[in-house]
């Protein structure tokens, strides 16, 4: 699974991984066409978790 930033920077991670598990691993997702990136579709962030 690679996922790239907002900066342009890559990260490789095991494929086994579900979206839960990332963010349960704090990382924030958000799904977005490539052509048009400021068109987000899909947002999913940590909670916070005292």
């Amino acid at each position: 699974m690679r996922f790239t930033n907002e900066n342009g920077e890559v990260m490789n991670l095991a494929d086994g991984l579900t979206l839960h598990e990332l963010l349960d691993m704090g990382v924030s997702i958000s799904v977005c066409e490539e052509t048009d990136p400021d068109q987000q579709i899909w947002l999913a962030e940590p909670e916070d978790n005292p």
